[in-house]
Formats: C-alpha cells, sequence, structure tokens
C-alpha cells in the first residue's frame, strides 16, 4: 500500500465533492456556505510540475471566490509544487503529521470522567456535533443547516459522527467525525476533533479519537489516518496512532 499517494488521493476526492474548479495540475474546492480556510484549498495532481502561469491562474481563482489562496497536499506525492508555489509568494502555514489506525493499532484512549462518547445519529445530535465544532475552532459563523447537511451527507456515504455530552447535564461538550471517501472505501479520515475550552485537558478528545477509529474499523474501514496539528499530535500519539506521513499547508496571504 502506497500510503502517501492513498493520502493524496483521498485529499483530492474530498476537494471535488466541493464546487470543485481544475486549473491546470491543482483542483480546487469552495465552501459557498463558509470562508473557513480549512474547507477552500487546492491540492496538486501527483507528480504536478506547475508553471508560474499555473500558479497564478489558481491565485485568480481564489480572489474570485474572495477566499484565500491556500493549498493542503501530501509533499512526497508533488516533490516539485513546493518550491514553485514559494517562488510565486506563497508561504508554509505547518508542516502536519499524518497519523493511522488499523485494526490491529492498540489504542488506549483516556477515559474522562463524567463524559460519555456516542454516535450521533439524528439531526439534533448532528446540530450539536456542529456547533461545538464552531466553537471549539473559533468560527464567528453560527451552526445552521447547511452544516447539518453537511455532515447528514457524512453518515449517509458510510461515516461516522460522534458526540461527547457531559453525563450530568447532558450538554455536548466535544464532536468529530469520520469520513468515507475517495476511491479505496476501506479509507476514512478522522477528522474535526473538537472540545469547548472548559472541557478541555480532561482525555474528551482521546476517547472521542479512539472510539471513532474503532468503530470505523467494525464497519469495515480497515485503514483510518488524521492529520494532527502541533498542539493535538501528543494527544493522539499517546492515544495510539503512530506516525506514517507527513502533510503541507501553503497559503498566499
Amino acid at each position: 500500500m502506497d500510503l502517501p499517494i492513498l493520502f493524496s488521493d483521498h485529499i483530492r476526492a474530498s476537494v471535488a465533492r466541493r464546487s470543485a474548479r481544475r486549473v491546470g495540475p491543482f483542483l480546487a474546492g469552495f465552501d459557498a456556505h463558509s470562508d473557513n480556510p480549512w474547507r477552500n484549498y487546492a491540492v496538486p495532481d501527483d507528480g504536478a510540475t506547475p508553471s508560474r502561469s499555473d500558479i497564478d491562474a489558481l491565485v485568480a481563482l481564489f480572489e474570485q471566490h474572495h477566499r484565500i489562496p491556500r493549498l493542503e497536499y501530501v509533499p512526497t506525492a508533488a516533490p516539485e509544487v513546493e518550491a514553485a508555489l514559494t517562488a510565486a509568494g506563497f508561504t508554509v502555514e505547518g508542516r502536519l503529521p499524518v497519523m493511522v489506525s488499523t485494526v490491529d493499532t492498540g489504542l488506549a484512549p483516556r477515559d474522562p470522567a463524567g463524559v460519555t462518547v456516542e454516535l450521533a445519529t439524528t439531526d439534533e445530535d448532528l446540530l450539536a456535533a456542529a456547533t461545538v465544532q464552531h466553537d471549539a475552532y473559533g468560527q464567528a459563523q453560527p451552526a445552521g443547516p447547511h452544516d447539518v447537511a453537511r455532515l447528514r451527507a457524512t453518515v449517509d456515504r458510510g461515516g461516522l459522527v460522534a458526540v461527547a455530552r457531559d453525563a450530568a447535564t447532558g450538554a455536548t461538550v466535544g464532536s468529530g467525525l469520520v469520513d468515507r471517501i475517495g476511491p479505496d472505501t476501506a479509507t476514512g479520515e478522522l477528522a474535526a476533533v473538537g472540545v469547548l475550552v472548559a472541557y478541555r485537558r480532561r482525555g474528551i478528545a482521546s476517547a472521542l479519537s479512539a472510539m471513532l477509529a474503532r468503530t470505523a474499523h467494525a464497519h469495515g474501514m480497515s485503514l483510518v489516518w488524521l492529520e494532527a496539528e502541533p498542539e493535538e499530535e501528543s494527544i493522539y500519539r499517546r492515544t495510539g496512532f503512530p506516525l506514517a506521513g507527513q502533510k503541507l499547508w501553503m497559503s498566499r496571504r
């Protein structure tokens, strides 16, 4: 299994779901409801060697959509792209570790006292999950029907959404998902794990991520992968997700 190419295919399939436009060796996807940079970005073709005119056209497309020109991709799948983007004024936002879980991975999550973790199935649950995500990731727009529709689509294509609740109050305090996309339906991406500020450092993210990975394996996803931001890497490492690669974020502000 060529993991960099598999990850790259998965990213490209995710982009293709969002009002996608092709520009030279790039596929760009845009969320009409949100300017969140994590939902508006491009990915290069594997082995791409973009020209300056390709990059200029990509920047123009982002500007037409009133979005920050931005890319997320696996650098080993397109090793010539970073230098070309840098020469065109892009800078590196981050080099994120890609971590994985298989059916044989021994995950050892924390057990957050007073918190339950379960799958979200109703629209009410999905709205609660989206509301936590917006709060945890600092999004200004309140969660709404389009967020419920987005999460419902995740579930409908075989993915999972989970919520963590305060057992005493019933309030939703954390959420996350595994999305099943791309040509390999045995692969899922663990993403959007967020916890309200007042409930952090209790092991909720660890419990959510392990529950989602294990449930995904039980639903036929033999490989679950995630990208960990710097402040999150230790959570996933302690939970038992091994390192498997790297993802690159670049943008031109």
